[in-house]
């Protein structure tokens, strides 16, 4: 195969979006180096394909007046079985899919959550401080859990807090932008989030705010 039969069928199974092409690139390319090691063919053709460079764009995190919004609709009766999920993704930084793999009961271990793992997206584990969900914590200990059908009741709590449209991530996004202005350090920040390296942060999540909206993001 030539360079070019390779692109073509990036393009097509991934786009033209630079990142999933990075993707499928990586993907293809692993390929070929495992067809090499077995002698079922002398060179890699993706090698040849350029990466797409990729800049990335500072997501805005949620407003504190949002923030309330989500923090009440999980007061209502028919969402309290979410406020566990809610505050750990808003207040800890936990991505959705590490939320679902939680075992509250196991994992929270004073006021620290353990993230495993076999929880963790990335395969590494972290202990988070728990900060302001430590009280929540301590008053439900025995009642911790995370739902079953989880998406849909992720989806139904953003519905009653009156989002009509959602960023991917962007609970995570919001603990970051307010845990970077508010503690100002960004070496605990990294480990708590589960980055190796500082360059996510720097590229991705440090968005500007006021310090006084930060101190009132973290004493609502």
């Amino acid at each position: 195969m030539r360079p070019a039969d390779c692109r073509k069928i990036l393009q097509t199974a991934f786009g033209n979006s630079p990142s999933s092409f990075r993707k499928g690139r990586a993907i293809l390319s692993s390929i070929f180096n495992y067809g090499i090691r077995q002698e079922w063919c002398d060179r890699n053709p993706v090698l040849a394909i350029e990466t797409p460079r990729i800049i990335e764009k500072p997501i805005e995190p949620l407003t504190l007046e949002e923030v309330q919004r989500l923090e009440r609709a999980a007061e209502r009766p028919e969402h309290r079985d979410m406020q566990l999920s809610l505050k750990l993704m808003l207040y800890c930084g936990i991505r959705p899919t590490e939320v679902t793999r939680i075992d509250p009961q196991r994992d929270i271990v004073g006021d620290e959550l353990i993230i495993r793992p076999t929880t963790s997206k990335t395969g590494g584990g972290r202990v988070v401080p728990l900060r302001k969900v430590a009280p929540f914590v301590r008053r439900h200990k025995h009642a911790l859990t995370i739902p079953p059908h989880w998406e849909q009741r992720w989806r139904a709590l953003r519905r009653a807090a009156r989002f009509r449209t959602w960023r991917p991530d962007i609970c995570r996004h919001t603990f970051a932008t307010y845990h970077a202005r508010h503690f100002r350090n960004l070496a605990a920040l990294q480990l708590e989030m589960g980055h190796t390296t500082p360059r996510l942060l720097h590229s991705r999540y440090l968005s500007p705010i006021a310090q006084s909206t930060a101190r009132r993001f973290w004493n609502l």
